[in-house]
């Protein structure tokens, strides 16, 4: 059978196709054209039809989806020459971006990932029409390069060899190019994900936004680079398939099903899940709960007025330094389905929102960064006090909204960021003061700190117990080099990803009580009218993602008042390490979020009303040290107090410092 009427045969086969098993919907798109430009085929069926013109697909795909453009033309009834896109879904030749490699160039293909970035929308000439220079005679010629236009060889009525493209009168498609990475869930820690080239054309243009997970199919093509003369593969991509469920890249077996629900009805699944998180590393077992359960996570809700309700947790370890948290970031970076690590010192704030980069044609596009390309799963900050504080602005909007907002280059656009973060950060001195407020010791501001679900404070203190403890199990780990796993790490993922996707706990009314009961007994735990607020409503929303996090390990339904009670255990723990105020001894949600403490204000009250006594018996000004004694013998407040308190007045323009060692009230 020659080349003609093996295309002949398969255009029959695709009439007779579309004619029996895709009707409808190939007449409602020709009724629809030129504003329906596509029609989605689904290839299991193609192969139900005819298994060898399916596998033809795979090997020739560009010959086969021409012979399905023809088929539909041929059986259009108003026989309108319509340029319908045959978009083929459900691929079955599934192929990894790291694997797609030259074997595979000229085939069909069908790959997962994440979209790094977008570039611009630009014309492409389809059809080109020319005009000969010596008799002014037009022809159209089909473009099929990427790179170049292809002139015709010569002018058959003339036998002229130079010609003139007439831009206006030419036909022209949208084009935009695209790339993509390997999903996160596929990388083992220090291998640099794989990329490839995407073009889209069409009614597939702008159908992408960085940060997006797709399932792509398309042809593996080729080109070769003008500069350097290298070749680069790209995907010329057919059809486009949102992959928004969560961890799909897991594979799940009904064994691994049967073991994770096994695991589930254990009465010390809590334990064991504590146990197996960062096990090379002895202790903190609050802080390795809390971890446990931001890797679980609570419920998102959407509610009608559109607002979304976070279901991550976000947890900020505090502590000195060699006591292992950097190793603990490492650990859930590993363990989590989804993750990134990224350190501080070297991430800028378009390294975790997203950056404006020049495409190759000078224009601009868009790059997803860490929070983007985290989206559904955890990035860990390692050294978040040493970034600098305009990089750190970026997670603001990250951390409660769960978007990125860009304004960059004329670009503006708001990508999905719906991650839980887990930060790290040492204290400014070294050490950890327990007398000194929260943000007094770490370089990080206010509305930062609020945003965190919990905060723990990690100190390093000599025990004689503890250390020889702690000394056995780092000399066992470094003698056996190996370390005792209750579950093993890839049960505990698959366990964490099904319970993610599976589990959707909502609250009973009796865990409604006990959150209640929790929040107004602290809130009203202060006697004194202008008493320290101990916590705000979000310390609430934060025990509540914790109570759903602590249902969603034991894959209930419903989050009953045991989880609730686990919940406000781990919050009051995690603010009586933080916001107790040496002076008052109550909580104060202030010192947790780095204002100033309720008995604070009272002091300044005092210095200030002082100033203003001693300025009137002083003639106008208040000498330091007279203040000093003054205030350590009527109100007890020791000289070092005194003057942190004088500095914080000084800063605030309260009090100024005319002359040196005397201070007037503004």
């Amino acid at each position: 059978m020659n080349s003609n009427e093996k295309l002949n045969t398969t255009i029959t086969k695709f009439e007779e196709f579309f004619s029996t098993q895709y009707k409808d919907e190939v007449f409602d798109a020709l009724e629809q054209y030129p504003d329906e430009r596509s029609i989605t085929i689904n290839y299991n069926e193609l192969e139900m039809f005819d298994p060898d013109l399916a596998d033809h697909l795979i090997d020739a795909p560009e010959d086969i989806i021409k012979s399905a453009q023809t088929a539909i033309k041929n059986i259009d009834p108003l026989a309108q020459n319509a340029d319908l896109n045959v978009r083929i879904s459900n691929l079955t030749n599934i192929i990894p971006l790291n694997i797609l490699l030259s074997k595979y160039i000229g085939t069909f293909v069908s790959s997962d990932g994440i979209i790094r970035k977008t570039d611009e929308i630009r014309p492409r000439i389809e059809t080109g029409v020319f005009e000969c220079r010596g008799c002014m005679k037009k022809y159209e010629v089909e473009q099929t390069s990427q790179n170049h236009i292809i002139e015709p060889s010569m002018c058959p009525n003339c036998g002229g060899r130079t010609f003139r493209l007439l831009q206006e009168e030419s036909y022209y498609i949208d084009t935009q190019t695209a790339r993509m990475q390997e999903p996160l869930e596929n990388l083992s820690g220090g291998t640099e994900p794989k990329q490839m080239l995407m073009i889209l054309e069409d009614d597939l243009v702008d159908e992408l936004n960085p940060g997006d997970k797709v399932r792509i199919t398309g042809t593996l093509k080729t080109f070769r680079e003008e500069r350097s003369g290298k070749f680069k593969n790209f995907i010329y991509v057919n059809h486009i398939e949102p992959l928004e469920q969560e961890f799909e890249e897991l594979k799940i077996s009904e064994e691994d099903e049967e073991q994770i629900l096994e695991l589930s009805r254990d009465p010390h699944i809590h334990e064991k899940i504590i146990q197996s998180t960062a096990p090379s590393i002895r202790g903190y077992r609050d802080v390795k709960k809390a971890i446990a359960l931001q890797l679980f996570g609570g419920s998102a809700k959407l509610l009608e007025d559109e607002t979304r309700l976070r279901g991550d947790i976000h947890i900020l370890i505090v502590g000195d330094p060699g006591i292992g948290k950097s190793q603990m970031l490492k650990y859930v970076s590993k363990l989590a389905p989804r993750s990134i690590y990224t350190s501080g010192k070297g991430t800028t704030g378009a390294g975790l929102t997203a950056a404006a980069v020049r495409d190759e044609l000078g224009g601009w596009s868009l790059e997803a960064g860490a929070l983007v390309l985290g989206d559904q799963g955890n990035v860990c900050v390692d050294e978040l006090d040493k970034m600098r504080s305009e990089d750190r602005s970026a997670l603001h909007e990250a951390l409660e909204q769960q978007t990125v907002s860009i304004a960059k280059a004329g670009i503006m656009a708001t990508l999905n960021s719906r991650c839980s973060v887990l930060a790290a950060a040492n204290p400014k001195f070294g050490r950890f003061d327990r007398y000194k407020a929260l943000a007094e010791q770490i370089e990080l501001p206010p509305p930062i700190l609020s945003r965190f679900d919990l905060i723990f404070i990690v100190e390093d203190k000599p025990d004689v117990k503890n250390d020889s403890e702690l000394a056995k199990h780092i000399l066992k780990i470094h003698q056996e080099n190996s370390v005792e796993y209750v579950i093993e790490p890839e049960l505990l993922r698959k366990y964490i990803a099904y319970a993610r996707k599976n589990s959707n706990p909502t609250l009973t009314d009796e865990a409604m009580e006990v959150l209640k009961e929790f929040y107004v007994s602290t809130r009203n735990s202060s006697t004194e009218e202008q008493g320290p607020v101990p916590i705000t409503a979000r310390q609430l929303e934060a025990t509540i993602r914790l109570a759903e996090a602590c249902a969603k390990i034991r894959l209930k339904e419903e989050v009953e008042a045991e989880d609730a009670d686990a919940a406000v255990k781990l919050q009051l723990a995690c603010l009586k390490e933080v916001g107790l105020d040496p002076d008052s001894g109550q909580i104060d949600i202030d010192k947790v979020e780095g204002r100033t403490p309720s008995s604070d204000r009272e002091k300044m009250n005092k210095v200030t009303e002082e100033i203003g006594n001693m300025q009137e018996e002083y003639g106008d000004q208040a000498p330091l040290q007279a203040l000093l004694d003054r205030l350590k013998e009527k109100y007890n407040i020791s000289e070092e107090k005194a003057e942190q308190l004088i500095k914080n007045l000084r800063q605030k323009g309260v009090i100024y410092e005319p002359s040196h060692g005397y201070l007037k009230r503004s």
